[in-house]
Order: structure tokens, then sequence, then C-alpha cells
């Protein structure tokens, strides 16, 4: 039986797109109605995720009714110089009048403010302290659709983190690049834009060094890197492109990309005419001369015909971006759009200087897990306990989703210690890290399936295999199958003679041409034996004489031969000794010449 995942729940009052942890007893969630007299709100919402059995809300800011309703959000963190107070950056659209005068502060800065050492003794407060533009485009019908951070490194507090956001329904589609200062304060500063030739269906951004970053994007059917740092932001680089299956025109497309380290993305792709979804695993280039390659791949369950959103959380993450990544496991999550969550982990492996992906495998689906549509997924960050700070069966990371029905359900997923100790067992060498995995077992590809699939296949090729052998008198009857097949399947296999001639005993093309007693006014005729003997070179037996157009078909004469033909002749003729090339071709003037093409070349063309 499944072990069932605990989760919580709660019904809000508007319809929610995006959401995002704060801390993974915290959870923020944000929607809304749009501008407009419709009576729905626009809102972003602080949520208590502390007890896995229920959602509390701990406060809640509305936004203008005149205003969009918002469509990304990413929270920044505690602020360095207030620890309590938390940033959360947001899109969301200025007025429709405000719009339509070139004026769009899409990017909004807040704050979570909670004076008490906890969200639970009241008081915290949601403030919107900063409003600004980062597209220079002015298209009314823009928003921004998608808004990611690169991810917080323990061991890296004085950098910024580098912070994209990408338009949607733009006539001139952009990505605009910004700083968030490391003291996570609500301010931004530009970097630079970029403006690619059509949309983004998805983006990501990592930190390499210290000062340097990757982002990555996704339109339809390919995907794109550009190289961050201080002096530069590069040109895009496309570094895959999907192709359609075999005997397929139409393409898979993307829906979704996260890094999983600086060498690997996980992406979600959808099957063309709505056929499924797959999970791809890509290998990143590592110069420009190569591009990234597909390392592994997953298919999600034959329900889910479409995917809405992916969210994925590192297990064991490095303290720095500079760190090389060790073993670590991945959480996967995809929302599909019949409300279930497909849920899966998946193994990344370091010895010496190679790195690999693998046991992409499913642990569980959340079916029916909202009423509506799931808009976004989020998975808490997860911390390994210091200490004894907590048990190991308080161990989890918390899947959040939300949806346009104005749900927003959360999962615990329980996490446990793993320690690898068979790798120290057969080498001697100290034991690895502990690491920390997810405490239910994937379900890996069954054996049992491939067994009996090459049985199937073995027991097939026996019984074929018997069926020739008595089809053509080769061994005794077992299965009695002579009687019931056609008669032309059980004609005896010919043998064919073998000619046995002695290197003394070939003559050149001259002497054979001389032995034969014609008339001036006869033509010769060089061709093979009509009954197909082959000789001791591996050639057909070769006959010189009289042409006898009745008996022995067509014949070409040497000059009318095509210059393939030709070729074939003389690399025949020299391969059995008739003939060498210091001859010349003019002893072949007046010869006719016989079939080298079809069953007859395949033998020649074999032997040669």
């Amino acid at each position: 039986m499944v072990k069932q995942i605990p989760s919580a729940n709660i019904q809000l009052t508007y319809p929610l797109y995006c959401c995002d942890f704060a801390d993974p007893d915290h959870l923020v969630v944000a929607g809304g109605g749009g501008p407009g007299r419709n009576g729905v709100g626009n809102k972003i919402t602080l949520l208590d995720t502390s007890d896995a059995s229920q959602l509390t809300e701990v406060t809640e800011l509305e936004l203008s009714p005149n205003e969009d309703n918002v469509m990304s959000l990413v929270v920044v963190g505690p602020q360095k110089e207030k620890h309590t107070s938390t940033t959360v950056l947001a899109g969301v659209n200025s007025s429709p009048q405000d719009v339509n005068k070139g004026k769009n502060e899409h990017l909004r800065a807040l704050t979570i403010s909670q004076p008490g050492k906890s969200a639970k003794t009241g008081g915290v407060k949601i403030s919107e302290v900063a409003r600004n533009a980062l597209f220079v485009h002015r298209d009314k019908d823009t928003y921004q659709r998608i808004l990611r951070l690169s991810p917080p490194h323990e061991g890296l507090t004085s950098s910024p983190r580098l912070g994209a956001a990408a338009t949607g329904l733009s006539k001139h589609p952009q990505i605009a690049l910004f700083d968030v200062p490391s003291t996570n304060s609500p301010r931004w500063k530009t970097r630079g834009r970029l403006d690619p030739a059509v949309e983004a269906m998805d983006l990501d951004v990592i930190q390499t060094g210290p000062d340097t970053y990757q982002l990555a994007y996704c339109d339809d059917h390919e995907v794109f890197t550009v190289e961050v740092s201080k002096a530069e932001v590069s040109e895009p680089r496309c570094v895959y492109t999907i192709e359609p299956e075999e005997g397929e025109t139409a393409k898979a497309s993307f829906k979704s990309l996260r890094y999983l380290t600086s060498g690997f993305l996980v992406t979600v792709v959808n099957n063309p005419k709505s056929r499924g979804v797959a999970l791809h695993g890509l290998r990143l280039p590592k110069n420009e001369e190569e591009n990234a390659r597909l390392a592994i791949r997953a298919k999600l369950p034959s329900t889910v015909s479409k995917a809405t959103s992916l969210a994925v959380r590192n297990l064991s993450p490095v303290a720095s971006p500079s760190d090389k990544q060790g073993e670590a496991q991945f959480v996967i999550a995809v929302a599909g759009n019949d409300s279930s969550i497909s849920l899966y982990t998946l193994e990344h492996k370091s010895a010496f200087d190679s790195e690999i992906l693998s046991d992409l495998a499913p642990f569980q689906v959340l079916k029916s897990v909202h009423p509506s549509s799931i808009t976004n997924l989020s998975i808490s960050t997860f911390a390994p306990p210091k200490g004894s700070a907590k048990s190991s069966s308080d161990l989890c990371v918390k899947l959040a989703s939300v949806s346009v029905g104005c749900s927003t359900v959360v999962h615990n997923i329980p996490i446990k210690k793993h320690v690898d100790k068979s790798a120290s067992t057969k080498t001697g060498r100290p034991p690895k890290p502990s690491r920390y995995v997810v405490a239910l077992k994937s379900k890996g590809e069954s054996p049992v399936t491939v067994i009996t699939l090459v049985s199937l296949v073995f027991l097939i090729l026996v019984l074929v295999g018997q069926v020739v052998i008595e089809a053509k008198h080769l061994g005794e009857p077992i299965l009695g199958v002579r009687k019931i097949l056609p008669a032309s399947w059980t004609a005896p296999i010919r043998k064919v003679p073998r000619i046995k001639e002695t290197e003394s005993e070939v003559k050149t093309i001259e002497n054979l041409l001389a032995d034969v007693n014609a008339h001036h006014s006869q033509q010769m005729v060089i061709k093979h034996d009509d009954l197909g003997a082959i000789g001791p070179d591996g050639l057909p037996a070769l006959h010189v004489g009289v042409h006898n157009e009745e008996a022995h078909g067509p014949a070409t004469s040497w000059e009318n031969l095509e210059k393939k033909d030709q070729d074939l002749w003389k690399q025949r003729l020299q391969k059995s000794g008739h003939w060498m090339e210091d001859m010349g071709e003019s002893i072949f003037k007046g010869v006719l010449f016989g079939e080298i093409g079809g069953a007859i070349g395949n033998i020649v063309g074999e032997a040669l």
C-alpha cells in the first residue's frame, strides 16, 4: 500500500497564480481578479504552514482594485539589516489608464514585517515599499509573466543575487536582468536586457562564481543560455533544439525548465497533440563548440496530457557556487492539467571529474489535488539539521500548490538521513558524507517487464528458426508445419556447385577469346554462367563464347557500357586473373558483355 503524504489545505477568496515559501513554516500566495469592479480583489497573503494538518492565514495585503492581479512572485529573504523583515518581489501591472499612457510600473517590492519572534504573535504586516518598470517597450498587453532569482548560498554573503523577469503577451518580447543586494533589501539595480525573437516560455538563473551567473531560458522548441558577469551580458546561445520523433513531423514543446546544478537542467516537455508529458535532464555544454545533450528522461503518467507547472529542490545544496556538487538527491514536482502532481526523485552522482544524473524515478502521484487547474508549485528550502535540533521523523520538505479555484494545498514530504556504506566497504576508503533523501521509496522500472519482453522475443526467434529448419528439410520435424506451409516455402535450398580451378589453369581474356572458334562476322560475348556456379575466388563462373541472343539474352558492347559497369567488369576480371592493367582496354573492343548488375552485381560486389 502506498504511504499517503500528509497534506493541509485552505480556501481563499481570490484566484491564485503564484506562490513561494518565505521559510519552511510560511508561504506567500498571490493573485486576484484583475482591474475592474468584479468584486474579486487583488491580494497577497501570508500563510502559516507549521502545522501539517492545517493552514492558517497570518496576514493579507489587498492591492488596488484598479490595477492588475499578481502574476509572478519571488521571496528574496530576510533583510540582513532588519531580521524581522522579509523582502518579496512581485509582478503587478499598473492600472489600464496608466498603461495606456505608457507608464507600467510592473515590478513591486514588498516587505513582510513581524514585530514579534513569531508570526503567530500577531502584528505581521505586508507593505509595498517600491515599484518601477524593467521593460522598456510600451505594449499595452504586456505583463510580467515570469520572475526568477538565483538561489542564495550560505558561504557567499557578499555577492548580489541575479534576478530575471520575462514579458508575456508582448509584441516585443524582452527579458530584463537586475541585481538584488546581498542584504536582501527591497532595492534592485538593472543589469541589462535581452530581446529574444520569440517570448520565453520559462527561464531560470544560477550563480556560477563569486561574480558570475548564467541565465537559461526556453521558447517552444529551443533552450538558450546567457553568461552574465560584472563586465558584460553575453548574447543568447542556442544550446539545445527539440527534434521531431522518428516518423513524426510535429515537435514536442518545452513548458518549464529549472537548473539542477551549473552543469544540468531539468525541463518539462509537452508532447504534440496532447499525447503526454516527459521530463528531460539536459547536460549543459562546457564550451562554445558543444551543445547540450539529453542525459536522462522519464514519462509522466498517461493520464497527464499537458503539464502546467514545475518545482525542484536540492536536498544537499552546496555552500558556495564555486563548490563542486557531490552526491545529492533532487525532489521534482510536475503539475498536470488533470490537477495531479507527479513526484520524482533524481540522483546526482559525482566521481573524479565526471558528473552524471541517474534514477529519475516517481515516488508518488498526488491525484485531484485541486478542484480546478493548478497554476503554480513551490518546494520549501531544506537545510540539514545541526545537532539534534529535529528528530528524523520530523524532517520534511513542503510542497505548495495553488489554483485558479482559490485553493492552496501544502504536502509534507518526509526526509531521512542517508549514509552510503557500500562504497567504503568495497574500496576500503572512508565512508562518504551523510546526506538526506526522500523517505518514500521511488518506483524504478520493474525488471520483470524487461525480462518478460526479452523472453518473448527469444521464444519468437526460436519458433521462426524451427519453422525454417522444417520447411527446408534441414532437420527433424518437431512442430510438423511442412504440411500447412505453401509449396514455395518448402522447396529445398539449392546447393550451388563450386568450380574447382587451379591458378595454373587460369587463362587471360585474350586466350579465352582466341580459343573460341568464331567467324569474323560473329560477335563474342563475355558473361557469367547461367547456372550461377561460383568459382574458387567467390566470383560467378565466367563464360566466353559466340553470342546467341536467344540463348544468352541481351548483351552490350564494351563501348556502350556505362563507366561504372566498365570499372566493375575490369575489377572482376582482374580479381580472377583474366585481365591486368598493362593489357589495356583495346582487347575489349568489339566484344559484347553480359549483365553485371542486379543479383549478379551483388555477388560480384561482395566477392570484390
